[in-house]
């Protein structure tokens, strides 16, 4: 978090740029140019619409962990793959039918969806709170987005950060 900090867009564009560096190299190494030259030729339109998409949910992904944490993004995700489930079911997309246990599965993924939704904010006072007393922020508390507002950028808040990811 100091002159040696690497912005979140930044990082995601540098790993991108690597992975591309390296299928572009097991390409020439495995000789697969001409195919994947088709491959772009016949499907062009489709695969920069699959990367930009890809792209987008990646950066929907790390703006929902760093604002609201790694709990939320995963109630996200599962809510997504539930509405997906549901829709295939109800909406005969692919005319997949629920026999008993499987409707009685989906009820309790739900519930469970809902009821951590909604006792995410609570603390329960008879169950180990794993550091949730801690008066310093966590890592994930301080919010990757906010590295470069005025706040984190004086001293104090630098040394608790540093003290934050030593410990």
């Amino acid at each position: 978090m100091s002159k040696n900090h690497v912005g979140p867009f930044d990082l995601m564009f540098n790993i991108q740029l690597g992975k591309a560096i390296l299928a572009g190299l097991f390409l020439i190494i495995f000789n697969q140019v001409n195919v994947f030259i088709d491959m772009v030729s016949d499907m062009g339109f489709l695969l920069v619409a699959l990367g930009f998409t890809g792209a987008l949910g990646q950066v929907f992904i790390f703006i929902t962990i760093s604002k609201f944490g790694a709990l939320t993004c995963s109630i996200i995700g599962l809510a997504r793959k539930v509405a997906t489930l549901v829709a295939s079911i109800y909406i005969y997309i692919y005319g997949h039918t629920l026999n008993a246990i499987q409707f009685f599965g989906l009820c309790v993924c739900i519930t469970a969806m809902v009821m951590n939704f909604l006792g995410k904010g609570k603390k329960n006072p008879g169950c180990h709170s794993h550091g949730d007393n801690d008066p310093e922020p966590s890592e994930e508390k301080l919010g990757l987005l906010k590295a470069n507002d005025e706040e984190y950028n004086d001293d104090d808040n630098n040394k608790k950060a540093i003290e934050l990811v030593t410990v």
